[in-house]
């Protein structure tokens, strides 16, 4: 299922989370390309729906859309963990993912 038929079928989401994005991600975070925030700290994260709410903002709603894409997409996280990381820091990735298995 698309997230926009997740978003609109679920009314948990019927709300605006700029407030809740801007606490979740600094600005340091959002000065990031959403692809190499991904790349760098989507490992970090259990599960994401952010990118199911609605944002007045829309630099930030598409930010937070993007993010929650590739969270959504495993193949092309790990294309831009080529891209952005370094051998040794996709290792470290990969090591602290698996580490609660």
């Amino acid at each position: 299922m698309s997230s926009e038929l997740i978003r609109r079928s679920d009314p948990r989401f019927d709300r605006e989370a700029d407030w809740d994005a801007r606490q979740l991600f600094s600005e340091a975070d959002r000065r990031m390309a959403p692809e190499e925030y991904a790349a760098r700290r989507m490992h970090l994260w259990g599960c994401f729906a952010l990118h199911f709410y609605r944002y007045r903002d829309p630099v930030l709603g598409a930010w937070v859309r993007r993010v929650g894409e590739l969270f959504d997409n495993p193949a092309e996280l790990e294309e831009w963990r080529a891209k952005f990381l370094t051998n040794e820091e996709r290792a470290r990735i990969r090591q602290e993912a698996t580490a609660d298995l």
